[in-house]
């Protein structure tokens, strides 16, 4: 496909589209905006993620679960696939589960901060407050932004209480 042709016009379109909708909670016309594109393009990376997107928003975690897996198979390279294949784990299969994923991509992306912090976060849920401080640690060096996020994150609810109440780890 070229760039700029009437073709990729019309899938960036429907891409957007598809995306609005769900942004509006509209997840059936989502769906009907992708499954108007063009046959054959259902493997493509820009459409997976559209899917991704739209079953993460719509709260379909089995679905979201095996976009997840195949943008992972596509794209192994790019460490947001293994976080969004944990994060709908976690809804289906718990935080255990998820957690396995996780560790997995830790030892091929060591240096991305949103899966150090989704460590610390799972950590601190099961009350592990040392290993939830040392990731969290972690994920605010490789990301100050993180800092910010981990005042307000439920997840790390028992961390921020256990500081405020003083207690060593």
């Amino acid at each position: 496909m070229e760039p700029g042709s009437n073709l990729e016009i019309y899938i960036q379109r429907r891409l957007l589209a598809a995306s609005g909708y769900s942004d509006l909670g509209l997840f059936q016309e989502a769906v009907e905006e992708l499954e108007s594109l063009p046959a054959g393009l259902e493997g493509e990376e820009p459409i997976l993620v559209a899917w991704l997107q739209l079953y993460q928003g719509w709260e379909k975690w089995a679905e979201a679960s095996s976009v997840a897996r195949k943008l992972i198979e596509i794209r192994p390279e790019n460490s947001n696939w293994p976080v969004a294949l944990a994060y709908a784990t976690r809804r289906i299969q718990g935080m255990l589960a998820a957690r396995e994923i996780l560790l997995d991509a830790m030892s091929k992306f060591p240096t991305c901060a949103v899966i150090h912090f989704n460590l610390a976060c799972y950590a601190a849920q099961r009350g592990l407050m040392e290993e939830a401080n040392v990731r969290l640690k972690n994920a605010i060096d490789l990301d100050p932004q993180f800092d910010a996020l981990a005042k307000t994150d439920p997840d790390l609810e028992p961390l921020r209480q256990q500081k405020i109440q003083g207690k060593s780890i």
